[in-house]
């Protein structure tokens, strides 16, 4: 009974699993005194499947939190943020939490 239990289990999982992803990859860069996040995420449902949470930290400290209800579009989520924590020398890491599942971080040096 256990087998069986654990089978069904496995089996109920694996395609969850395989839909849900965390974001690919986070592109920063910092123009006319604006951060520009791209999230890269390749969904098939930009409403149901997406970013939902993005956090900026800047020099250990996070300063802004988004939260999101869909993406900008399917292969991503874009935004371009003023954050006036950041000068030259900051260290800036963006942290990104899929809804579904799975997290990706990046850091940019100024």
């Amino acid at each position: 009974m256990k087998k069986l239990f654990f089978t069904l289990a496995i089996l109920a999982i694996i395609p969850m699993a395989m839909y849900a992803h965390p974001a690919k990859k986070v592109n920063l860069s910092y123009k006319n005194g604006k951060l520009i996040i791209e999230v890269v995420h390749p969904v098939s449902n930009a409403e149901n499947h997406f970013i939902d949470q993005v956090v900026v930290n800047v020099d250990g400290k996070d300063v802004k939190t988004i939260t999101l209800t869909k993406q900008t579009s399917k292969e991503s989520a874009y935004m371009e943020l003023s954050i006036p924590e950041i000068k030259k020398g900051s260290v800036v890491v963006v942290k990104t939490n899929c809804n579904k599942m799975g997290k990706k971080s990046a850091k940019l040096k100024l």
